[in-house]
């Protein structure tokens, strides 16, 4: 296999990486939805925290660097807070 066929491989998995975020983005507009609904909170703790043990586990699992996947999902945690933020008129968007 060449460089370049490679390097196209690498380009396809990261745009489906990039479409699987904006999925998990709309996701967070319905949960945004039904939190409002059930008066909860945006920010939830323990749900947080369940989700980053259970990748950093996944991550171990797989035989790929735990923390460093932990850090992408505390970033895709904290987008997912900010969308249901706009969704319920507490973001910072016009």
């Amino acid at each position: 296999m060449t460089l370049d066929a490679v390097r196209n491989e690498i380009r396809e998995i990261d745009e489906r990486i990039i479409d699987l975020v904006a999925e998990r983005q709309k996701l967070a507009t319905q949960v945004a939805r039904i939190k409002q609904e059930t008066g909860l909170s945006i920010h939830d703790p323990a749900q947080r925290k369940t989700v980053l043990d259970r990748v950093f586990t996944y991550a171990v699992e797989s035989r790929i660097d735990p923390v460093a996947v932990r850090r992408i999902f505390e970033i895709l945690v904290e987008m997912n807070e900010e969308r249901q933020r706009e969704c319920s008129g507490d973001g910072n968007l016009p």
